[in-house]
């Protein structure tokens, strides 16, 4: 199995890639998304992960086909760092505690009223959530969570178990999986990378989303049949491999992407394609 990330042509990019982008502030998401469809001149831009207005920070802005894994991304786990206020003052140990026993691994969550989604109660799992620093009433957290999550609607809960108002002032998405702020471009970036016809410096080949995943090579004999819906064999492998439960990333023996699969414990087949990528 190849290691590296495949070179891909600036055409190629064009036609299937990602950018992992830190969204500034006053643009939501599907705007973003617009303006770096017009400013690459491509056909078909989408995103994963919807930010407000006023939220910064990661956004993945999927290029071309790329657009078919945004079922896939929207499900990564998030981390936020945000500052909310409080309308009484509260100590940094009532507010720990409270977070503790109310606000940590699986917690309901009402959707607010201007989500753009049905408005009925669901679940979410908050891994962790942190006081990192209180001045007056204003308090810096940091928040991992489940996808899907409402910061704002998180504090403004935590404010009703407090017994006082509670609103966000700031939030900023620091990561979104395996990608960090540490990692994105700026807006100007991706302007400056057209200038300077440097577009490889902003788009990251759509390998780059299987960093982290278990990985199968397919012989090329079996990709048409790949292609095509078949489900995957283990005499489709160039050598076979045991995968824990979960979605598995199935490369071409030259190390492309070929699609995301579903791991299933069937007699012949190792895997069932969820997302097709006919690259």
């Amino acid at each position: 199995m190849k290691k590296t990330v495949p070179t891909r042509s600036i055409n190629d990019l064009l036609k299937c890639s990602i950018i992992a982008l830190d969204k500034p502030s006053n643009y939501d998401s599907h705007q973003t998304a617009a303006l770096i469809k017009k400013l690459l001149g491509v056909k078909k831009v989408g995103h994963a992960g919807t930010l407000d207005p006023k939220v910064t920070g990661v956004l993945l802005i999927l290029i071309g086909k790329a657009t078919r894994l945004a079922g896939y991304l929207l499900h990564s786990k998030k981390e936020y760092v945000g500052i909310m206020h409080l309308c009484k003052d509260v100590s940094i140990k009532e507010l720990r505690s409270t977070i503790e026993k109310n606000f940590l691994g699986k917690i309901k969550q009402l959707p607010p009223r201007k989500a753009a989604i049905k408005r009925q109660e669901r679940e979410r799992e908050i891994y962790s959530f942190k006081i990192i620093e209180k001045k007056g009433n204003n308090v810096l957290f940091k928040v991992n969570c489940e996808a899907g999550t409402y910061i704002r609607k998180l504090v403004h809960d935590l404010g009703i178990a407090l017994g006082v108002k509670a609103h966000m002032l700031e939030l900023r998405r620091t990561k979104d999986g395996i990608f960090n702020e540490d990692n994105c471009v700026t807006l100007y970036d991706v302007v400056k990378a057209i200038e300077n016809k440097n577009l490889s410096s902003i788009l990251l080949p759509i390998e780059s989303v299987t960093k982290d995943m278990q990985k199968i090579v397919v012989k090329d004999s079996a990709l048409d049949k790949l292609y095509n819906g078949s489900p995957i064999f283990y005499d489709f492998l160039v050598k076979r491999k045991k995968l824990k439960e979960g979605y598995v990333a199935v490369l071409s023996s030259e190390g492309r992407l070929v699609e995301i699969a579903k791991v299933v414990d069937e007699k012949n087949i190792i895997a069932k394609p969820k997302t097709i990528l006919m690259l």
